[in-house]
């Protein structure tokens, strides 16, 4: 019975508000392992698309993209100041299929070539697209889920040992 009241207790301490969206969040995974895993889960990717030759790199789409996401960064460091300290970087992955963009804990970014070949996306629409990822970041979404997943497969462990 201890256990299971420390167990609410610190589930209860994990319940927080969002200061950007005034939203409750259960955030159990501290900020600095949420960037962490983050940056080592984006350069994984971005290592495994360079040896195939997906990273699109030194031409005017992906010129612009940088130049669009360095002006919303400079917004986003208004909004939440300690990102300014992020190592924040864009890159974007040749796949025309694929209608997607991203910006993870620590403000790792991509865009797929898909939203040009797809949609014919225009600038100002790429700067709504790539602020709104920058946005899931400043929120800390990406920690939200971690913390979600951590306790989800804490949970299964448990329940499996009080079943077995």
């Amino acid at each position: 019975m201890v256990r299971l009241a420390l167990a609410l207790l610190f589930l209860l301490a994990a319940c927080s508000t969002s200061p950007l969206t005034g939203r409750s969040q259960y955030l159990i995974v501290s900020d600095n392992m949420a960037v962490t895993q983050s940056a080592a889960a984006y350069n994984q990717m971005m290592g495994d698309l360079d040896k195939k030759k997906q990273i699109e790199t030194g031409t005017p789409r992906a010129e612009k993209v940088r130049e669009i996401t360095d002006r919303l960064i400079a917004q986003a460091v208004r909004f939440r100041p300690d990102s300014a300290n992020w190592a924040w970087e864009v890159q974007v992955i040749n796949d025309p299929k694929t209608v997607n963009a991203f910006c993870m804990a620590g403000g790792k970014m991509a865009i797929y070539t898909g939203m040009w070949e797809k949609l014919k996306a225009t600038d100002d629409e790429i700067a709504q697209v790539m602020g709104h990822e920058i946005a899931h970041a400043l929120a800390d979404h990406t920690r939200e889920r971690m913390s979600i997943a951590m306790t989800s497969a804490v949970a299964t462990t448990a329940a499996a040992i009080a079943i077995s």
